[in-house]
């Protein structure tokens, strides 16, 4: 049997909405046919911009739905997880709200059998660079375990297996488009340091998956 490969890529330009987007008859045929699902995915957007000491609707609905949600799903939230500017310096002003925005996040998804993902997009760069990615997924990876935030250590792509028959190919489309002279330590710990090799392992794992 072929791999599906899903690509997920955080767009420049993001058109938030705050409002749940929910289809009705589709969340229903979705729940009588979830025995027959090879897995599942939640996909969650813009969802960093909750008020201090507040969680956000969207999230709280969230959480409540994956109450009954099998082990065979995954929930993505897709970037711009922390407005305006990502995660400062933890003595920094804006920290501590920066935080409980990316903590809300978290808290939806306690107690989900599945498997969460966080990816960046360009908010969580804004401002404090590379570095404020890296604590975003300390954080992030803190609570819910490594390869839970990804691409890891601010790189631009990675493969992850979800079943014998489902791959995600995960893009941090950011990282391309990052002033890289603003970002001097942007690939030290990355494998992939230019745009060509970034489109050359793209390609190559995209031929991977279709292989099999």
């Amino acid at each position: 049997m072929k791999k599906l490969t899903i690509l997920l890529t955080i767009l420049l330009v993001s058109c938030a909405t705050f409002k749940e987007q929910v289809d009705k008859q589709a969340n229903q045929q979705l729940t009588s046919t979830a025995s027959e699902l090879s897995h599942r995915f939640y996909l969650v957007g813009d969802a960093g911009n909750a008020s201090e000491n507040e969680s956000t609707l969207p999230l709280l609905s969230l959480q409540k739905r994956l109450q009954d949600a099998p082990k065979n799903s995954s929930v993505i939230f897709l970037g711009d997880n922390v407005y305006q500017h990502g995660i400062p310096k933890k003595d920094s002003e804006g920290y501590e709200l920066a935080k409980h925005r990316l903590q809300t996040q978290i808290e939806s998804v306690n107690g989900f059998k599945g498997q969460a993902i966080f990816i960046p997009g360009n908010h969580d760069y804004h401002s404090n660079g590379i570095n404020g990615l890296k604590r975003q997924e300390k954080l992030v990876e803190d609570a819910l375990g490594k390869g839970s935030f990804l691409p890891e250590n601010g790189c631009p792509i990675e493969r992850v297996k979800i079943s014998e028959e489902v791959a995600l190919i995960v893009v941090d489309s950011q990282w391309y488009l990052e002033n890289w002279d603003e970002n001097p330590t942007m690939n030290d710990d990355c494998d992939i340091k230019t745009r060509r090799d970034f489109f050359l392992e793209f390609e190559s794992l995209i031929k991977k998956n279709r292989s099999k």
